[in-house]
């Protein structure tokens, strides 16, 4: 695979592990007139490299408003200045609005690509099933209905494996293949907050979304486990159930080591807890 273009002859490339706050921007990918962590990240970048043009190539788009501790994100290094990976993330941390954050970075070879080179990936979705207040809207979904997390547990294990998601994706005409695996939903309970966590070999346009909808509906009781896997089966969005907010939804890590994706990922604490 060709390296993309760039205005310098490239010494390496480095890859950025990625956590930020998804309400105030438009998504990860740069959009005409609308903020983008994407648009943030590459101007900051840009101007630590002397003006020289770094564009990232991430490891997937995330809708407006959904958030993410482990995103991944890649660059060509130019020649000059020379900053170390570990002094980039502080001399980025320091640049960067307080919504965006690099966990982590290191240097990967040229050829690496981080859309193509990931095996899978693992999202959280967050419930609030206390009361709301008004600084835990932004970062999770407070439903209308009363959840059992226990139902939440049994249905969702009707999803996992590998099949034709077509119930639950949107804009499907648009995908040629909705074939995906999932290998877990993990339902873990932190106090009043429940969290469905999936992982997976690749997830499809609002995918965790509109699962996370249905699932909703099997733990307030008012789809059964056998309901929800007829609706797998039926390959119909339309006899799904509505896709929940994208302000409930972060993207945790994406795995490129095969080992590291079959230890799986556990969330140990809430999202914006840690």
């Amino acid at each position: 695979m060709a390296l993309e273009e760039t205005s310098y002859p490239p010494v390496g490339r480095v890859l950025l592990e990625i956590a930020y706050d998804g309400t105030a921007y438009s998504g990860w990918q740069i959009q005409p007139h609308r903020p983008s962590v994407q648009g943030v990240l590459q101007r900051v970048l840009t101007k630590l490299y002397d003006g020289q043009s770094i564009h990232l190539i991430g490891s997937s788009r995330t809708d407006a408003g959904v958030h993410a501790l482990g995103f991944a994100a890649s660059f060509l290094l130019p020649p000059r200045p020379v900053i170390p990976p570990a002094y980039l993330r502080r001399a980025l941390n320091r640049l960067l609005p307080p919504d965006i954050r690099i966990a982590a970075t290191r240097e990967v070879p040229l050829e690496f690509h981080t859309r193509y080179d990931a095996l899978g990936k693992a999202y959280a979705y967050i419930l609030n099933l206390g009361a709301e207040s008004p600084f835990t809207g932004r970062y999770s979904y407070h439903p209308i209905y009363r959840i059992e997390p226990e139902r939440l547990a049994v249905a969702a294990q009707r999803l996992v494996g590998t099949h034709d998601y077509s119930s639950f994706v949107v804009e499907r005409s648009k995908i040629d293949n909705a074939v995906r695996t999932i290998y877990s939903i993990e339902v873990r309970n932190f106090g009043s907050y429940c969290a469905l966590v999936y992982t997976g070999n690749g997830f499809l346009y609002k995918m965790i979304r509109c699962l996370t909808g249905t699932l909703i509906f099997a733990g307030a009781g008012l789809l059964s486990a056998d309901q929800v896997e007829a609706i797998l089966a039926a390959k119909d969005r339309a006899q799904a159930k509505d896709t929940a907010p994208a302000h409930g939804l972060y993207l945790c890590k994406v795995f490129f080591d095969q080992a590291e994706l079959e230890r799986g990922y556990h969330l140990e604490a809430l999202p914006f807890s840690q």
